[in-house]
């Protein structure tokens, strides 16, 4: 299964190195993910509203009852659920819409948790100042501009708290919205008196982020939704697990205030019964959370990697220094209030003053952290008593590393850039570095070999821009297979040729470099070297060499017995390891953005009924390439539609214990 732009396509593989494509079929929206149990697949969409017609009724569900354009939240995140019983005929089982744009989402034993965050936009509830004229006149550091700000943060807060005493928790929460044909129905998601909650301690956001349950092994297909009031998360989940992490950014926009230290605010949830998601606490620590292998959950105590630390704030001559840190937290009561709270117990401090953490990966006992500077260092920290959390080793090597793969026992692989000096610091944009450490003695971690890969020799020159490569910033583009030793990484470069010929007419074209380049990987010594690749460019390259307009790295890749496959917006292929020779090949049709005007495709429509003709054809009734009824395709792509991303695609480890997983 593969989403490409706004295509699911279905690809048949009825012996390893066979790809026979079945079924296309269009998705509305912007596809973000998709998580597969059994015969039900889940593809999860990002909807906006602008992109619905005004007289569709699911605009209308999500406004205030007033004009085009007053909605409650501008974006949706859609569930469609399909029946892939017949894979060659996807057939729609339910559409699901919740208020709030996508974050992340997991399936475990059949339960699908999709985390969103909504930004409410209520009617007169404002989120800026109405300071006066003569405030912006005066100098910054004048008493009286900061008396004027205060003053009128007291007058918004007051009218904000007449508007909120006037609405009932229905208005606040986000909605599920339900498509059935032409019918939409509104799921009020509240428990009517909400006498259970929990309050942060303070935050400036009004937002909320929610955690979507949805029940695949239910015939009804069964969901409930749990709400928290914050900023845009971050999230780690394990089998038993759910961690939403999310910057508390207590008065950040209020220049000046240079006591503030930053906090994460953690949120836990017990994930272990299938289709429900359980409360059990929330804590604070200090410092910024980098993403969610900053995070982890094991045997009860949670462990947190953070930087804390006053960068960024260039009003302020000296500000407090970047160090890291890792924290363990454990549940607990709160003896005053009763309320369910993460205690923390214990603390490691004094990272490396002045860098932040580039990437962290926590296993069983361990905890590996990188942070970089100008150098990376890694640390291995001990965390087998959660009371007293003790760095073990430190080992300083050219380059950083932004995403750690534990291997074997005692083994790490890393994927990361390479250095830009011949001393070793700096960083090297455009040439990835693949490492492998040996951290058996945990006490004197020892690299055991680099590998520095780019698409082409020496880019940056010949008119190539810089290449990169998606696996450095998301793990999804790692592919790492233990049993043949061998790591998938995509790179990618392009350039703009031109010239002159021989009429003296000026030529121009777009050259794209795009492959997945093999590594063999040893995992007893730890040896790195180039296995292979498998090249995409001449999907990109078309005679004309007009420009792609869209994503033309090679996405994901996908190791099949003795056959790797590898999934880019132009096409599919299926490559055998042993002679690297292409099995298969399967050419997509292009994903081209088409954009519009919502507002004129109406008045068209009123010109044609008017006029006594018909109209357009609803897109509702588009069909597939198997004359079937497709999913909902009346959204055309965006701007931000995605090019051939599986994003959070079902993952074989997907239930796997916690740290372990990839999602």
């Amino acid at each position: 299964y593969y989403l490409n732009g706004q295509t699911l396509h279905v690809i048949a593989v009825a012996e390893f190195g066979d790809l026979d494509l079945v079924a296309n079929m269009t998705v509305e929206g912007s596809p973000q993910a998709m998580l597969l149990n059994g015969d039900r697949l889940v593809v999860i969409s990002s909807v906006s509203a602008w992109n619905l017609r005004s007289a569709d009724p699911l605009s209308q569900a999500m406004g205030w009852g007033g004009d085009y354009g007053s909605w409650r939240t501008s974006t949706l995140t859609k569930f469609t659920v399909l029946d892939m019983d017949d894979r060659s005929a996807p057939e729609v089982e339910r559409e699901l819409y919740i208020e709030g744009w996508y974050s992340t989402a997991r399936e475990v034993n059949g339960s699908i948790r999709a985390v969103t965050h909504a930004w409410m936009d209520i009617p007169g509830l404002t989120s800026w100042l109405e300071l006066p004229d003569g405030y912006y006149r005066l100098e910054y550091d004048d008493p009286l501009r900061r008396q004027l700000r205060e003053q009128a943060a007291w007058e918004a807060i007051e009218r904000n708290r007449e508007v909120i005493d006037g609405l009932v928790l229905e208005d606040m929460l986000p909605q599920v919205h339900e498509r059935a044909g032409t019918t939409i129905t509104t799921h009020h998601m509240s428990d009517g008196e909400c006498a259970d909650f929990s309050a942060p301690e303070e935050g400036m956001n009004r937002g909320f982020t929610s955690i979507f349950t949805l029940d695949l092994t239910t015939p009804t297909l069964e969901f409930e939704a749990d709400h928290i009031v914050g900023n845009s998360p971050l999230v780690y989940a394990s089998e038993d697990v759910l961690i939403v992490a999310e910057p508390s950014f207590a008065g950040w926009w209020f220049w000046g205030n240079d006591d503030l230290d930053e906090s994460t605010n953690l949120h836990t949830f017990d994930i272990s019964n299938p289709g429900t998601t359980l409360y059990t606490g929330s804590g604070r620590v200090n410092g910024t959370v980098l993403d969610q292998f900053s995070l982890s959950e094991h045997e009860g105590i949670v462990r947190v990697a953070t930087t804390t630390g006053q960068w960024g704030r260039w009003w302020m001559d000296d500000p407090e220094p970047m160090v890291s840190h890792v924290v363990t937290l454990e549940r607990a009561a709160d003896l005053e209030t009763g309320e369910q709270i993460l205690r923390q117990i214990g603390h490691v401090g004094g990272l490396a003053e002045g860098e932040r953490i580039w990437s962290a990966r926590f296993t069983d006992d361990m905890a590996y952290v990188v942070t970089f500077e100008q150098i990376d260092p890694l640390w291995t920290i001990d965390l087998s008593d959660p009371t007293n959390p003790t760095v073990l080793g430190e080992l300083e090597v050219p380059g950083v590393s932004t995403y750690i793969h534990p291997m074997s026992e005692g083994m790490l692989l890393t994927i990361g850039l390479a250095p830009a000096n011949a001393d070793g610091t700096g960083l090297d944009w455009s040439t990835t570095r693949i490492q492998t450490f040996d951290v058996s003695d945990p006490t004197t971690p020892t690299q055991n070999d680099h590998l520095d890969l780019a698409p082409v020799e020496n880019p940056g020159e010949g008119g190539w821009s810089w290449g990169w490569s998606e696996a450095t910033y998301e793990h999804k583009a790692f592919q790492y297979w233990a049993p043949k030793g061998l790591l998938a990484v995509p790179l990618s470069t392009y350039r703009y040729n031109s010239w002159t010929d021989a009429s003296g007419d000026y030529r121009w074209s777009y050259e794209y470099v795009s492959k997945l380049m093999l590594v063999e990987v040893n995992e007893t010594s730890g040896e790195l070297s180039v296995y292979g690749e498998v090249d995409h460019s001449l999907f990109f390259d078309p005679e004309d060499g007009r420009w792609w307009g869209g994503e033309t790295q090679i996405r994901r890749s996908i190791f099949m017995g003795d056959f790797v496959v590898a999934l880019s917006a132009g096409g599919v292929t299926a490559t055998n390891l042993s002679t690297l020779n292409q099995s298969a090949s399967v050419e997509l049709d292009r994903q081209w953005p088409e954009y519009y005007n919502i507002w004129a495709e109406d008045a068209e429509e009123e010109e044609a009924k008017a006029d006594g003709s018909e109209g357009k054809e609803s897109d509702r009734e588009a069909k597939g390439d198997d004359g079937k009824s497709t999913s909902d395709d009346r959204d055309r792509p965006d701007d931000d539609a995605s090019d051939g991303e599986d994003r959070d695609r079902p993952d074989d480890d997907a239930g796997a214990a916690p740290d372990s997983d990839r999602q």
